[in-house]
């Protein structure tokens, strides 16, 4: 069972992650074609792709302790939903924050795979699998851009676009 879990976990986060980053790449051609001259940056886009269009917004978890955050106190055993999506367009945290550039000079750690020991166990893997797919597709694929409408499922667990049509210059 568990195994079977960690597997759709795995494919179904990885999946809509990289359409959401190809949508979004698609809305910047300019970083598309950075990506497709740079493939060295690559692992570099994925951490800014997975920060500024996420496909997991939340993550639950519960109280250990009594907890003080600014006037309010959270008392052990409380759920909490943190909102890692908005943690990660923070502009206290990031410079210019809604901008998607994958050039970002060292930037913080995005919270999108959780932390500690709630830290995804698929983290590295995903990682890989994205920065492979986005390399060979902004290098095969010049010049998309969205023929359509892109809608996103639900913000509930996993979300990302349901159909993403796109077209691109086959001849380069």
């Amino acid at each position: 069972m568990l195994a079977e879990v960690l597997l759709m976990a795995g494919t179904d986060t990885t999946r809509n992650q990289l359409a959401a980053a190809v949508q979004v790449l698609c809305d910047h051609p300019k970083q598309w074609a950075l990506l497709a001259e740079h493939p060295e940056l690559a692992p570099q886009a994925v951490e800014e792709l997975m920060r500024h269009s996420p496909v997991i917004f939340t993550s639950m978890r519960k109280a250990a302790e009594d907890v003080q955050l600014a006037e309010v106190t959270i008392p052990a055993g409380t759920l909490v939903l943190a909102n890692t999506a908005s943690a990660n367009r923070d502009p206290a945290v990031y410079h210019d924050p809604d901008r998607l550039d994958i050039t970002r000079a060292n930037p913080p750690t995005m919270l999108s795979f959780g932390g500690g020991i709630h830290y995804c166990l698929g983290a590295h893997l995903a990682r890989l699998e994205l920065a492979e797919a986005l390399t060979v597709i902004t290098r095969r694929m010049p010049n998309p851009h969205r023929s359509g409408p892109a809608p996103w499922k639900p913000l509930l667990g996993i979300t990302g676009p349901t159909t993403l049509p796109i077209e691109f210059d086959a001849g380069h």
